[in-house]
């Protein structure tokens, strides 16, 4: 299939060829036919988007849109977000009703237009008039291609081909979308721009399923094309939205419960190295000195762990000794103190204390939140496959032993006590998601299997 740099993809993302894929990727992308026919129906979506709302206009007047949002926000002259035109415009010419027979936009422009609408478009047409809004979990995420999803309302499942939406989304995000299908293909006839994290999504699961008053039986699909229950579904989501976006940025805390601040003590050093790494030793809980270049590594410890039982003990600070200089890394502000206390103690007139340095926990936790929403790689170095083995076996250790912790988020239960209920089980799934989400932002040979979690808890591996 060859596509020239400068024309529109096919994908259907709507750039040009050079700027979303970049030279020599195009064929191999969109090689499978049903990827190709769905750009082909989004294409055709899009420009049938434009026609009816230039039809809407000339056939409701000029302040349809304004009539029609203050319908969709509920409230006069209510102002549609810019981060759900997408889901809005869709619901505005294909499902909102209009006139006292509660006709939408598209079906007055299908009767208009009668024997000049294409094939192609009565397609789209019919495939809207199926359509439903509803909440979709990502279940995979096949780059270059789109992602499977599964509506959580009604058990439906679908490939949805969407190329700059596999980009983006993470498995076990959810989007309230429209999906649209033809035959075997699947394509978003429109998405709300922000997806939501499990717990998030789960929370907005949980009051959609109340208002369609069912439980545990799926949600039939023709209670979800009432446009009253859409846009309730769209309200709601909205809020869930707002409150994710507005929460604080989250108190970080070590082990001991104190707040995370990533502290560097530096110091002047006033005698021979060798004498001051003696002296260092010589410290309660210190390890013996490892080499990294020219400078000498210290390990400071203390026994046992206030979080982690399994844990024999817990690092509280690296100290680094070069010929001139003594730096003490810790993670907390008491941890620095305590450090700085027993060494100016232990190596009296030796060290001369020169400045303290603090990393901004807050910028730290934004960047990062911003470089997963753009799925930017981890900057780091690759480890040596011993590290990476140890590493592995640490987080493992560490999860087998979270099976019987008091977890909060359970209501203080053990997650195995938990499991014993329905509503612990639910929990747990929200809480194991969440988790499988942070391991996949792991390098792959760092990632572990999380099944045995879910096979000591009775949960069905996903």
């Amino acid at each position: 299939m060859a596509v020239a740099r400068n024309d529109p993809c096919p994908c259907g993302s709507g750039k040009k060829c050079k700027k979303f894929h970049g030279a020599g990727s195009i064929q191999h992308e969109h090689a499978d036919p049903a990827s190709r026919r769905a750009s082909t129906l989004k294409t055709v979506d899009r420009e049938l988007g434009d026609q009816l709302l230039r039809f809407a206009r000339t056939r409701f007047g000029r302040d349809w849109f304004l009539d029609v949002s203050d319908l969709y926000t509920g409230i006069e002259d209510g102002q549609v977000m810019e981060i759900e035109m997408q889901i809005a415009i869709p619901w505005m010419l294909h499902f909102a009703p209009h006139d006292p027979g509660g006709i939408s936009v598209s079906a007055h422009w299908l009767r208009e237009r009668g024997s000049r609408v294409t094939e192609d478009q009565n397609l789209v047409l019919n495939a809207y008039a199926n359509a439903w809004v509803s909440i979709w979990e990502v279940q995979e995420v096949r780059r270059g291609t789109g992602t499977r999803l599964r509506d959580i309302l009604t058990n439906e499942e679908r490939l949805v081909y969407d190329v700059s939406s596999a980009e983006t989304l993470r498995r076990f995000d959810s989007v309230l979308a429209i999906v649209l299908d033809r035959g075997n293909v699947s394509f978003f006839g429109g998405v709300h721009g922000s997806p939501l994290p499990p717990n998030e999504a789960s929370n907005v699961l949980s009051q959609a399923k109340r208002w369609c008053r069912v439980r545990t039986r799926p949600v039939a699909k023709h209670r979800l094309r009432d446009p009253g229950l859409q846009l309730d579904l769209i309200a709601m989501w909205n809020d869930a939205v707002d409150v994710m976006r507005s929460r604080p940025v989250p108190t970080l805390t070590n082990t001991d419960g104190d707040p995370f601040a990533l502290t560097t003590d530096c110091y002047e050093l006033l005698a021979h190295e060798d004498e001051a790494a003696r002296r260092i030793e010589r410290l309660n809980g210190v390890t013996a000195s490892e080499a990294d270049g020219e400078d000498l590594v210290f390990t400071a410890t203390k026994p046992d762990n206030a979080m982690h039982r399994s844990w024999d003990n817990t690092i509280i600070g690296t100290l680094r000794l070069s010929a001139h200089e003594l730096r003490v890394e810790t993670n907390s502000i008491r941890r620095a103190d305590s450090l700085r206390h027993r060494l100016e103690a232990e190596l009296a007139g030796m060290i001369r204390f020169r400045m303290r340095s603090e990393a901004n926990t807050e910028t730290m936790i934004r960047e990062a939140s911003q470089r997963t929403s753009r799925r930017e790689p981890r900057a780091t170095e690759a480890m040596p496959a011993e590290m990476v083995e140890a590493v592995r076996s640490f987080r493992e250790q560490h999860m087998r032993a979270w099976l019987d912790d008091s977890i909060p988020a359970l209501g203080d239960l053990t997650p195995r006590e938990a499991s014993r209920t329905a509503k612990g089980r639910r929990a747990l799934e929200t809480l194991l998601k969440e988790f499988q989400q942070t391991e996949d932002a792991h390098p792959a040979d760092e990632r572990i299997d999380l099944g045995f979690v879910r096979d000591e808890l009775g949960l069905r591996r996903l």
